[in-house]
């Protein structure tokens, strides 16, 4: 009875074991899978892992069909990595990555990032020097040309707006103006939209439109995208900036109250809360002042 106790517990014990082992390899396949390395690359990208996520890339681009879309996935995030990691990044490596992607899908979703990704590469400083403006505007103008609706197209427009703007020229600035308005009008659902409103307040600033600056602030504020990994946004320093705006620049006191309490209601701890309240009762005695010089006859 003993010994077959025993062999039955080496019965299960065995069993348990191979299923142990099973999971395992059913679980190293389910990471191994090129897919799931793709997305194990950009975490480890995120956090800042970058020899990991370039493994995890060249794995993956190894492991596919050539031109396949999860190849196309894998090299966009080894480019991704060349470019932007810090420090060993190798600008030519990923602008050899970039180009190979749209070479093999010239109309992909990769290839729209990928001349992005050339794009702000030729628009790198050199030497601590600015590259040249034209450079710039014409690596840009080749992204927009290409998917001028797209988000790439879309952020390579912002961008090389505001390479225009980097040069103090009244002028340039209205023809910004006038590219960002029209551009808010023809791609009302872009993501960049509160960035084109911010470009919008600069030029606003520039050429002495206060009111232009103020509407397009709560506009940029209005469209301002929620971050899924950050769903809780802190609005206070928009808030104290619409404020300041409404009432010394346009004067609109009535505005000023409006986002000077939710400053106030949104930052209760804040050490320019004491501010907002004296900017509130400055208002009121200065409307209350007027009221009353022109009550007298």
């Amino acid at each position: 009875m003993k010994e077959n106790a025993f062999k039955w517990r080496a019965m299960r014990l065995g069993v348990a074991c191979f299923g142990l082992c099973l999971a395992g390899c059913i679980k190293s396949q389910e990471t191994d899978r090129p897919e799931a390395r793709v997305r194990a690359g950009w975490d480890n990208y995120r956090r800042g892992e970058y020899s990991t996520a370039l493994k995890d890339f060249q794995y993956a681009v190894a492991h596919t069909p050539q031109k396949s879309a999860t190849q196309l996935a894998a090299l966009y995030g080894e480019a991704t990595i060349w470019h932007l990691r810090r420090p060993d990044e190798d600008l030519v490596r990923a602008a050899l990555l970039y180009r190979q992607i749209i070479e093999c899908a010239p109309t992909s979703n990769e290839a729209a990032w990928s001349w992005l990704g050339l794009a702000r590469i030729k628009a790198l400083p050199i030497d601590g020097e600015n590259s040249e403006l034209q450079s710039q505007l014409d690596a840009y103008q080749a992204v927009i040309d290409r998917f001028p609706f797209h988000p790439a197209g879309e952020e390579s427009f912002l961008m090389q707006q505001a390479a225009k703007l980097d040069v103090w020229d009244v002028n340039r600035t209205r023809e910004v103006l006038a590219a960002l308005q029209h551009f808010v009008k023809t791609h009302p659902q872009s993501p960049w939209l509160s960035a084109a409103y911010d470009l919008m307040a600069h030029c606003g600033t520039v050429l002495g439109m206060p009111d232009l600056r103020l509407d397009a602030a709560i506009q940029s504020w209005k469209n301002a995208e929620i971050d899924p990994a950050n769903p809780i946004r802190d609005f206070s320093w928009t808030y104290w900036k619409l404020a300041t705006i409404a009432e010394f620049e346009v004067g609109d006191f009535e505005m000023a109250r409006e986002y000077f309490h939710k400053f106030i209601k949104e930052s209760p701890a804040d050490q320019k809360v004491f501010i907002a309240k004296q900017e509130l009762k400055r208002m009121a005695d200065l409307e209350n002042r007027v009221q009353a010089e022109r009550a007298v006859p």
